[in-house]
């Protein structure tokens, strides 16, 4: 390479977004891999074959002249095996037709499982274990402005301080120097964009075999023009190459670098190869994402949160020191997205002892991208979340049918054993039941809840879901030195049924400071006070007090996949009584007791039924996926952070006054006759919050300096769903009274890109 390095600019400093989207779109080529190219890459299997690409490709030569004319045959080396070996290998032990059929015919997710892409974190690394081969290989990943072309200074960029979105196209090369004094040999070289979830089991942070993290590659994306694979395809629509011509010895000539790599897959010592790849960021993942429910939420590109990790390395060193923001996300888990080049080959290519000969990865760069995704909405948004709501309602209902089968089988047993033997008593409850058709309760009663045409009425019929209004029910009791006194009314803390909004903010490093964030937001609020005016007349008690905080919820599976998409219903009921009068908002219950302490009683249920019965008894036999999804629902954890929002003006319009107020006491009370009895009184007084959520800050922490913006220290990035982790949002509005009593609702908010 030259001596002068080029300038890194900021990414969007040389051209604009729209016009780097346009020039691209026309240049790249655009392919579709061929089988063997497949067959050579993204399905490498992890059990290496014998090839060997150090000795000459086969040659042909006549053989001797006979009756039938002149016909070629192959000289084939000895140790190179069957000819279908070379250069296409074949899946160890099988006959090439039949690995075909099997490759074609397997779930497409058990077979990227058996795949070397899928498992390259779990590879011995050999830049861990000083490996000399691998100390001097050398490998970079620079970033370009433009497409790379023969010839063509780049301008190289730093990603670091972008955010990218669907669309947005990446651009860059790879570098690999062999600094070592004999050639090294590779079988791969993966140059990859990948979206990782990941969830780290082992609390002492470094790896460990018995305990591994749960690693899910949502998106993977291969560049096979910058990977080494079995074909010299054209990069660019104005290339002109030829397939079969390897261009060995074709240099770059404004570096000198190398830009093709040989049939025999070596690195000469001294010399420098150079890949370009390109990439182009998807606007949705793809449906196998969530291949075993089929939930579109969970299909959704994922927005970078957490602290990534080295998953390769042997201590998980993070990716990225600097730039860790506050995202108030797990501490062992992250979604990060990075490209990542890599170089793989067997262990005793490198001379490292292993029992079986194995895939190793030699060396390896990943550099890590930010990428924040546009939200994606529903179309009809009350609709859609009846459909979330009934296929609840329909697991759940499965899930009890199931343990209430349980029972009566082991009734069933209790009576046969105390009674005597009852001949086909059991078939009704047995396998007939559960294994009719292949189809469990679950999936007859989500195909009856689903259906577009009655799903409104179904699930319209729920009183909870008749409710227009998000609202806290209290009884209201004086205080008085030894408790409290009878109940003298009922109090109301009530607002309309809506989901707030507010836009994603980024981070300072980038943030568009030209762009404005309107991070304000109104809710309306009505407070009632009703009493039997057979008690005697009453005024009606003021409050103490009224704030907002924003909660930030983040749901995680460690291992199984959550098998639903989440609502407000299940996090906080749309209406909560206190007939005693004497609840705090913190006991109120929420997604821990509304989902996760009920399914772990389902749970615990289900495992003592299927040992009480017998596991190998036929007569009670439970789905695998319906206990995997048990399991998960059983198993989810929570973080649950509430940030204090204390810029709040109470704000209120009516006959007799008008404007921001100090305090909900300041607000009106409005008279009038109970429609449903007329011997109560209802006293209301209704006003609008205005709320700024830029003053967000962590309870028992100071507040936000003048000036300055809670965005620049807390990174809330837009609620998602996805298999194994959640975050969702809502902004609970407390009200406390002078009796000690508190009040509070929560209304759904969502950030959105």
């Amino acid at each position: 390479m030259s001596d002068t390095s080029p300038e890194i600019y900021p990414l969007g400093s040389i051209r604009s977004q729209e016009s780097r989207s346009k020039e691209d779109d026309a240049l790249i080529n655009s392919i579709l891999p061929s089988y063997h190219m497949f067959e050579s890459t993204i399905s490498k299997k992890l059990i290496p074959n014998e090839e060997s690409f150090k000795e000459d490709p086969p040659l042909y030569e006549m053989s001797p002249m006979n009756s039938g004319g002149v016909t070629p045959v192959v000289s084939v080396p000895a140790d190179n095996g069957r000819i279908s070996e070379f250069p296409f290998a074949a899946i160890p032990g099988q006959d090439t037709e039949q690995g075909t059929a099997e490759t074609f015919n397997q779930n497409s997710a058990d077979y990227w499982e058996s795949t070397v892409l899928a498992h390259v974190h779990n590879l011995d690394n050999l830049a861990d274990l000083n490996n000399p081969m691998a100390a001097n290989l050398d490998v970079k990943v620079f970033f370009t402005d433009e497409i790379c072309q023969k010839g063509v200074k780049p301008n190289l960029i730093d990603p670091s301080h972008t955010e990218y979105k669907q669309g947005d196209y990446i651009h860059g090369y790879v570098t690999i120097n062999n600094k070592y004094k004999e050639p090294i040999p590779f079988d791969m070289v993966y140059v990859a964009l990948e979206g990782v979830l990941c969830i780290v089991q082992s609390t002492n942070g470094a790896k460990d075999a018995s305990n591994p993290p749960t690693v899910v590659k949502f998106l993977n994306m291969l560049d096979l023009f910058a990977s080494w694979s079995y074909a010299n395809i054209d990069r660019l629509v104005t290339d002109s190459g030829d397939p079969h011509d390897w261009c060995d010895g074709e240099i770059d000539p404004w570096d000198n670098t190398t830009l093709s790599i040989g049939v025999k897959r070596l690195f000469r010592p001294n010399i420098t190869y150079k890949r370009y790849f390109s990439f182009r960021i998807p606007e949705r993942l793809l449906d196998d994402n969530c291949e075993v429910h089929s939930l579109d939420a969970h299909c959704t590109l994922l927005p970078s949160l957490g602290k990534a990790f080295n998953l390769s390395s042997s201590n998980y060193s993070p990716m990225d020191k600097e730039n860790h923001m506050k995202d108030l996300s797990f501490m062992d888990s992250f979604i990060g997205y990075s490209v990542s080049a890599r170089v793989m080959g067997r262990a005793s290519q490198y001379n490292h002892k292993v029992k079986t000969d194995t895939y190793v990865l030699v060396r390896e760069n990943s550099v890590t991208l930010r990428l924040l995704p546009y939200s994606v909405f529903p179309e009809y948004k009350e609709v859609y979340d009846q459909k979330v709501n009934a296929y609840y309602r329909a697991f759940l209902k499965s899930v009890e049918q199931k343990i209430e089968e349980g029972r009566l089988v082991r009734e069933s047993l209790r009576s046969e054993a105390k009674y005597g033997s009852t001949p086909g008593a059991l078939t009704p409850l047995s396998s007939v039941s559960s294994r009719a058709s292949g189809t469990s309760t679950f999936d007859k009663l989500r195909h009856q809840y689903m259906g577009s045409g009655s799903s409104y009425r179904k699930i319209s019929s729920d009183k909870s879901l008749d409710r227009k209004v998000y609202q806290h029910v209290s009884a209201y009791r004086k205080k008085t030195l030894t408790g409290f006194s009878k109940v003298l009314g009922t109090v109301t803390l009530a607002t309309p049924k809506a989901t707030l909004k507010i836009p994603y903010v980024p981070p300072p490093d980038f943030r568009n400071p030209l762009q404005a964030y309107n991070t304000q937001t109104q809710v309306p609020i009505e407070i009632s006070y009703a009493y039997d005016t057979r008690e005697g007349k009453q005024t009606p008690p003021e409050s103490k007090s009224i704030s907002c905080e924003l909660v930030v919820i983040t749901i995680r599976s460690k291992k199984h996949l959550i098998p639903i998409e989440f609502s407000h219903d299940m996090c906080f009921y749309d209406e909560y009584v206190d007939d005693m009068g004497q609840k705090k908002s913190d006991d109120l219950e929420s997604f821990e007791t509304i989902v996760i302490k009920p399914f772990q009683e389902y749970y615990h249920s289900l495992v003592t039924l299927m040992k009480e019965i017998g596991f190998e008894n036929d007569a009670y036999r439970v789905e695998t996926s319906l206990f995997k999804d048990i399991k998960s629902m059983a198993s989810m954890q929570t973080k649950k952070i509430n940030l204090a929002v204390p810029d709040v003006k109470i704000m209120h319009s009516g006959e007799k006054s008008s404007g921001t107020f100090q305090s909900i006491a300041s607000v009106p009370w409005k008279q009038a006759q109970s429609p449903i009895d007329d011997n109560y009184n209802i006293f209301t007084k209704n006003f609008t919050l205005d709320i700024n959520f830029d003053s967000s800050h962590l309870k028992g922490t100071p507040g936000v300096v003048p000036g300055k913006s809670a965005f620049d220290v807390l990174c809330l990035v837009p609620d998602f769903q996805t298999c194994l982790m959640s975050r969702l949002y809502f902004l609970r509005v407390t009200v406390k009274h002078k009796n000690g009593v508190a009040q509070a609702v929560h209304v759904p908010l969502t950030i959105f890109q």
